[in-house]
This record gives structure tokens, sequence and C-alpha cells, in this order.
């Protein structure tokens, strides 16, 4: 093919593409934004790490949080999450690694996105608020859950009453950063 010919096909692929962004909105379904605000449930795609803290019961918790989000669409979508307890991989949770062994099996969470750009979501553990800092790097995140996320071994007492089981509540907080997925 001549230079004229490899020239004119890729301005007729660029454009093409540039159509398609318009019409499309804008981003891939599958993009993450670089940065700034978020205030779409698309802007939280791709992968989200940290270190969340708090209470079983009366015990002390530290674990790493790995939060990807997958899908959205308007104000909702799915992420899966995965946890790694930091005493036992403290060198890992320590340097922020994203990597290696120790996690949990993913386990999906369904989520939507308020007008005031907090997420309330929702998983097989537990009850998530999200809530984005100005710049869109960060996500403050509250987790409550009815017994301890999956692949965890907590020790929980049961009580029974009026026929109805209950579990203790676990309850974690942390900060978490975008990471390349």
């Amino acid at each position: 093919m001549s230079r004229l010919g490899s020239r004119s096909v890729a301005a007729v692929g660029a454009g093409a593409f540039a159509v398609a962004m318009t019409v499309s909105g804008g981003v891939p379904a599958d993009a993450a934004p670089a940065s700034g605000p978020i205030t779409q449930a698309r802007d939280l795609l791709g992968v989200w790490v940290g270190e969340m803290t708090g209470y079983n019961e009366a015990q002390e918790v530290d674990l790493q949080y790995r939060l990807t989000v997958r899908k959205a669409k308007g104000q909702a979508g799915i992420a899966w999450e995965e946890w790694r307890d930091c005493e036992e991989n403290k060198a890992a949770c320590a340097a922020g690694k994203t990597t290696g062994g120790g996690w949990t099996q993913p386990s999906r969470i369904l989520f939507v996105m308020d007008k005031g750009h907090v997420v309330h979501g929702v998983g097989e553990t537990g009850f998530y608020y999200l809530t984005p800092s100005s710049a869109g790097d960060v996500l403050s995140a509250v987790k409550v859950c009815q017994g301890p996320p999956d692949g965890q071994t907590w020790t929980t007492t049961a009580t029974k009453s009026g026929g109805l089981m209950q579990l203790g509540l676990h309850v974690l907080t942390g900060d978490m950063a975008r990471h390349a997925a």
C-alpha cells in the first residue's frame, strides 16, 4: 500500500473512532477516567486499593481491600471486592502491593450513586458507603457487615432471639486509591 493510501486509511479510522466516541458519550464503557471529580458511576471504573481497619465485635481488624469496578451504566454499577489479612501479609500491606497471595475469592457488589455522589453498595457480606475526594483520586469507605468478609475466619458469637439467629456486626473504614489494573 502506498504512503498516501496508508495515511488515508489511518485518517478514516481516526475519524470513525471520533464519531463512535461522540455517539457513545465520550468514554468507552471499560475505560476509567485518568483524573477529575467522580460524578457518575463510570468515573469509578478501575481498581481501588487501600487498607481498612475496624472492629470484629471487640477485636481490632486490619485488612487490605481491593475493589474492582468493572461495569457502570447511568448511576449504577457492579464491582468485585477482595480482602487480605494484614496480620498474615504484613510486608505486602505495608508496601501497598496490589498483587501477590493471600487475597480472598472475589465477591460481587451492586452499587448506586446518589445526587451527592456518595456511593451506596450492597454485597454478599454487607453494606458499603464510598465517598470520593474532590480530586477523584481517593475513595473513603465505610463497610458494615453481618459476619466476616468471604475467606476470613473471624470468630463470631451467635445468639438466638425469638427464633432469629443474629451474628455480631463488623465495622470497617479506610481510604482507597486508584491503581493501574
